[in-house]
């Protein structure tokens, strides 16, 4: 059953004032169901998770809906956190979890939101000019093509700066599985790109090696 999502603004949700508390003290008024803990944790790690789900889904308002609905699993399961000192990575695992099963659910769908007509494109990346923007709806229409895991990888690898053995922990699969997925990525995006004189021109496909 999926989690009813509110309509609220992420930045609207926040209350409170912030605690100078480490991850582990968090962790435990979380497991204790303090609300001090709750506003913390979101205020804490809300901006993580929207950033990695507007870079893995290109849209700001799906990235603020998905980050209210990991936090609500968060919340509701954080009593199955075994290790206080790990509640970053037990909060971004939920994360890919929630984007995996969303990027799955397009798929299914064959939704492919940046070549609809009339659905706007909206990543939040600081893009100043018409080039740059263009640039990036056609990457996230390629992007879309991929599959969830490899397009998920390529975005913790490229865009996150994470190591392979983050993503092989936050996404609890082998390094060589996330080496192959990141090769796979890598080659159809070259691929794809070169293939596109505009493309081409505004990005080598070397960068998406490695």
């Amino acid at each position: 059953m999926r989690v009813r999502r509110s309509n609220a603004p992420l930045s609207l949700v926040v209350g409170g004032h912030p605690r100078n508390v480490g991850d582990r003290e968090l962790a435990l008024g979380l497991v204790a169901g303090a609300p001090w803990a709750i506003a913390e944790t979101w205020r804490r790690f809300a901006p993580m998770v929207l950033v990695t789900a507007e870079r893995s889904l290109g849209s700001r308002s799906e990235a603020e809906d998905i980050s209210q609905e990991v936090f609500c699993r968060v919340f509701r399961k954080v009593k199955t956190l075994r290790e206080p000192d790990s509640l970053r990575s037990f909060i971004y695992s939920f994360a890919v979890r929630v984007l995996k099963a969303e990027l799955r659910r397009r798929k299914v769908r064959g939704w492919f939101p940046f070549l609809q007509p009339g659905t706007p494109f909206e990543p939040d990346f600081r893009t100043v000019n018409v080039e740059a923007r263009d640039f990036l709806k056609k990457l996230y229409a390629l992007l879309d093509r991929l599959t969830p895991r490899d397009r998920l990888v390529f975005v913790l690898r490229r865009m996150e700066s994470m190591t392979v053995e983050e993503i092989a922990a936050t996404m609890d699969i082998s390094t060589s599985t996330v080496k192959r997925s990141m090769a796979h990525a890598s080659t159809r995006l070259s691929g794809w790109i070169a293939a596109d004189p505009g493309l081409a021109g505004l990005m080598r496909t070397e960068c998406w090696e490695g």
